[in-house]
């Protein structure tokens, strides 16, 4: 058995992160599993990709004939190993295994449209999504002061106890993030046209 931390364990969190990511992009907007990339042949609701790739042996041949690749196509390039011919580099992150987190009383969890393996959790001004994918839970869309980081990792881990919440952040959030006990899983890119 491979104890924890071990590189094996983040292997199979940054797969369950990016299959997670993947499957919040299709149930929130639609598209189509193919074996390297899930992709929506219709533009996608802002602040989501057109594409996003599901293994690093993914191509431009993979997604390209699949999506609107119109100007203002996005992809996630979820193993940052893509060439995408006419497109750009409209920021890079980090997946996070987010753990563990500062449980903090007062979070409130409301119901959501999109069904059972979704939570919408909120705290003041802070709010954070929350998506259980297989075998790790996403967190996303996390808005609020930099201090309530924790109280959300905290949050979504008590929504879905058990289950290992990862993410991804960039920029200042990504500081905040590591800061506060998140570990790098890996690279990613998100291009744009």
């Amino acid at each position: 058995m491979e104890p924890l931390g071990s590189t094996s364990d983040s292997a199979r969190q940054l797969a369950g992160a990016v299959a997670e990511n993947a499957t919040w992009c299709d149930l929130v907007c639609g598209g189509h599993f193919g074996p390297r990339a899930w992709t929506s042949r219709t533009r996608t609701r802002e602040f989501y990709p057109d594409a996003v790739t599901l293994t690093p042996a993914a191509t431009a041949a993979d997604i390209l004939p699949f999506v609107d690749g119109s100007p203002g196509c996005s992809v996630k390039d979820s193993f940052a190993t893509l060439t995408l011919p006419g497109f750009s580099v409209l920021f890079e992150a980090t997946w996070l295994a987010c753990g563990p987190g500062v449980p903090e009383p007062g979070w409130q969890r409301a119901a959501s449209p999109l069904g059972p393996t979704v939570a919408l959790l909120s705290h003041g001004e802070n709010t954070v999504v929350a998506h259980r994918g297989e075998g790790v839970v996403g967190l996303s869309n996390f808005e609020g002061p930099a201090t309530g980081w924790p109280g959300a990792v905290a949050a979504v881990a008590s929504a879905f106890p058990g289950v290992p919440v990862v993410g991804y952040e960039h920029g200042d959030a990504l500081r905040v993030a590591l800061d506060h006990g998140g570990a790098p899983l890996g690279p990613l890119r998100v291009w744009v046209r």
